[in-house]
């Protein structure tokens, strides 16, 4: 846009109502809420604060993904997923990013992860992995021939 306005010679004063006239109508209701809280918008408090609600959006939608993530898939992929996400989400305080972790995982394990407290993300991968491998072996029959998942013993000879 600026390359347009340079080319055309187009004013400062004029940039504003140009730029605001190309505006999709969600953005143009933002920009109506800006103009009511600001009483005079320069072309560089436009820039600003477009450039801030670009920013609030993309945060949010990975925000939401974050939040929304849930355990689908094995417990490796999961917590490596949400590494990713919260690579790219920096300004969440760190025991909200436990806490949305725990939040993530499946009732059973969340409720046990939470149990522990964890004081970092680390210790509640730990836990997790910990608590998914003592239910799968609940689970599943051990090396002695006993079912923990059964109500009765194996028959003795």
């Amino acid at each position: 846009m600026e390359q347009y306005f340079d080319l055309h010679v187009v004013k400062l004063l004029q940039k504003v109502c140009i730029a605001s006239s190309y505006l999709e109508p969600d953005q143009f209701l933002w920009y109506k809420g800006l103009c009511s809280r600001k009483p005079l918008v320069t072309w560089s408090i436009f820039m600003e604060e477009m450039i801030a609600h670009n920013e609030d959006i993309k945060r949010n939608t990975l925000f939401s993904k974050f939040i929304n993530l849930k355990l689908k898939c094995s417990m490796e992929e999961h917590i490596e997923e949400f590494q990713k996400l919260n690579i790219r989400v920096n300004d969440i305080p760190k025991k909200q990013r436990i806490d949305v972790f725990i939040g993530t995982l499946k009732d059973k394990i969340q409720h046990e992860v939470h149990l522990w407290d964890p004081d970092s993300l680390e210790k509640a991968f730990k836990w997790e992995r910990k608590i998914e491998s003592k239910i799968m072996e609940i689970r599943n029959p051990t090396t002695h021939g006993y079912n923990y998942g059964s109500f009765f013993p194996p028959s003795l000879p």
